[in-house]
């Protein structure tokens, strides 16, 4: 059974909501934000920062923490659109969907919850609907900040893309601002890793050809699922790490959508994942 109740979460007006086995709160006042996601009566894997500030054309942009749902390529006078306003909230029989006000160029955004009625699973659908004038090329991006401590799971492909194992088969992304050398990063052959631990922002991505990534902290593990073969990016500093993934990009039509899924899972994992083995041996145990 799902339970929904309205509450608030670090001063912010939000909507509870729990299956006995998870609990999450999205914010009703602004964005939609997801700002908290736990077992139950567990703490909240996701980073709190009221604090943080982007400064934007359109006005001050408060992160929050959590996860939030953009829209890529990033480009500042588009993508950073302040999310003051109210949200619109239609209820579900296992969840709900938080839907924005337009932004500047008309692109709507709706977050929609589905609980599994007796599982730690969450189901995060991501809708993106263009009520401008104009066609836009865009991609669904969906980004959750969690807390700093733990260490992501990085899957690597392995499968040959051509017969004979000739062309190459992983991809990696990098930034201006990357840095190769962070040893907060281990890329290995099979699983790498990103330790998130406080340090100058680092960023990286790669084409997820197996449809998971995970994030262990304090003895439990944040596993996303997605559609294989999406680009997933890693953001990190001192004071998040966030975990991204986008859906393709397309161009959206006005009065079209585009969707972009994410199944969220939680599990006990209380050793900690130290090297490639220990997480080869995790992802093995929970049938990853």
């Amino acid at each position: 059974m799902v339970d929904i109740a309205g509450g608030d979460f670090n001063g912010m007006d939000c909507l509870w909501l729990s299956n006995g086995h998870v609990r999450l709160a999205v914010t009703t006042d602004r964005g939609p934000r997801i700002v908290f996601w736990a077992l139950q009566g567990g703490p909240n894997l996701l980073a709190e920062l009221p604090d943080a500030v982007l400064p934007t054309p359109n006005g001050p942009l408060n992160l929050l923490g959590g996860h939030r749902l953009w829209y890529a390529p990033e480009v500042v006078e588009t993508t950073y659109w302040p999310d003051t306003q109210p949200v619109t909230v239609v209820p579900t029989p296992n969840g709900a969907s938080f839907t924005q006000q337009p932004d500047g160029i008309g692109i709507v955004k709706t977050i929609t919850l589905e609980l599994s009625p007796n599982s730690p699973e969450v189901t995060v659908a991501h809708t993106l609907l263009n009520t401008g004038s104009e066609p836009r090329d865009l991609a669904p991006w969906a980004l959750s900040m969690c807390r700093l401590g733990g260490v992501a799971l990085l899957p690597q492909p392995q499968a040959p893309v051509d017969s004979h194992g000739l062309w190459p088969n992983r991809r990696f992304s990098f930034w201006p601002y990357t840095d190769v050398t962070d040893k907060r990063i281990a890329l290995r052959n099979r699983v790498s890793l990103i330790f998130a631990t406080p340090g100058p922002s680092n960023k990286l991505g790669y084409h997820n050809t197996h449809g998971w990534f995970a994030y262990q902290i304090d003895g439990t593990l944040f596993a996303k699922r997605f559609n294989p073969g999406l680009n997933v990016e890693f953001f990190f500093s001192d004071t998040s790490i966030e975990l991204e993934t986008l859906g393709n990009l397309v161009t959206l039509a006005p009065g079209k959508r585009a969707h972009h899924g994410e199944v969220w899972s939680l599990y006990s994992a209380p050793s900690p994942v130290q090297s490639e083995d220990d997480a080869l041996a995790l992802a093995t145990a929970l049938g990853l």
